[in-house]
């Protein structure tokens, strides 16, 4: 049995690492709540790119862009959004448990990974995946100018053809409870595809009224529909993965502050078991002494 002083230690220790996680908690509560905001900011204009895109697609409905064109999938290449730090429960873990059901399902493909976070690239190594670009840095501070190289990559892969498909694998924010790992084709181009993203980011409007906001919208577009959906579908790509970025910081934070929350009540409640235990044993040394002091009276009597 310890000691009441190797205790009194654990019990320091176990206080002073409930400090550190309670203060983790409020840091990423501050977190969340500016990383959920910019999501909510974000939404509305990813919808309305998809929107457009969508009329785009149906005046220029026979000009061809490369991006657009599907073909048989020889090579796909997958873009992880994950972590630079652990410490948020099973974020980075679900990530990982998702990317490799998909790879078990595309087994019969060649496979190439460009990752965003740390952690990701880490999974995708020990994976003995083919890396073609890491970008941990862009999760500190995520903005649109950042997401140009990132897409630049993606399209030049595609139109060169040496990927066939391209596949994003994030975390979407659902709410402080609950983060969603989710898989979105990006390339190539899939008005269906995108138009379902739009429906899950709302999950509020009915096929009724997008076609009612179609049929009272008109649009005059110049020079001509060709030449801006050519310049559209790339700034759509950087917005997709502009948008995925911000639901991953989103997502990660909250689930940091869950896992330091859960760390910090656990450490609680070992403060108080401890507690017992080391009154117990005083108690028991107290009851030992009294014993001692009892029995040497009774032999000197």
């Amino acid at each position: 049995m310890a000691s009441a002083r190797d205790i009194r230690r654990r019990i320091k220790g176990v206080k002073s690492t409930g400090k550190i996680t309670r203060a983790m908690e409020m840091i990423s509560g501050v977190k969340v709540r500016k990383a959920v905001q910019a999501v909510l900011d974000i939404r509305p204009y990813a919808k309305e790119a998809i929107r457009i895109l969508g009329h785009l697609e149906e005046a220029a409905k026979h000009e061809s862009h490369p991006l657009l064109l599907a073909r048989p999938v020889k090579k796909a290449l997958y873009v992880v959004i994950a972590s630079n730090r652990g410490l948020c429960g099973g974020f980075n873990a679900q990530i990982i448990k998702k990317l490799r059901q998909i790879l078990r399902e595309d087994a019969g493909r060649e496979q190439a990974f460009l990752t965003i976070g740390k952690k990701g690239d880490t999974a995708v190594r020990r994976l003995r995946g083919e890396i073609l670009a890491s970008f941990p840095d862009v999760l500190a501070a995520p903005s649109p100018e950042l997401m140009r190289p990132i897409a630049k990559i993606i399209i030049e892969e595609f139109e060169e053809g040496r990927v066939d498909r391209v596949v994003m694998v994030y975390t979407d924010y659902v709410s402080a409870l609950l983060q969603e790992v989710k898989v979105r084709a990006l390339l190539p181009v899939a008005i269906k595809d995108a138009k379902k993203a739009m429906h899950e980011m709302t999950g509020i409007e009915s096929e009724s009224d997008e076609q009612n906001h179609a049929l009272s919208a008109e649009y005059i577009i110049e020079p001509s529909p060709k030449k801006v959906l050519w310049k559209m579908i790339p700034r759509l790509l950087e917005m997709e993965l502009y948008h995925a970025v911000l639901e991953s910081n989103a997502s990660q934070e909250s689930a940091r502050r869950i896992a330091m929350k859960n760390a910090t009540d656990a450490a609680e409640e070992m403060v108080g078991d401890l507690t017992l235990a080391y009154n117990q044993v005083r108690q028991s040394k107290i009851t030992a002494e009294i014993a001692e002091l009892s029995a040497g009276k009774a032999a000197l009597e």
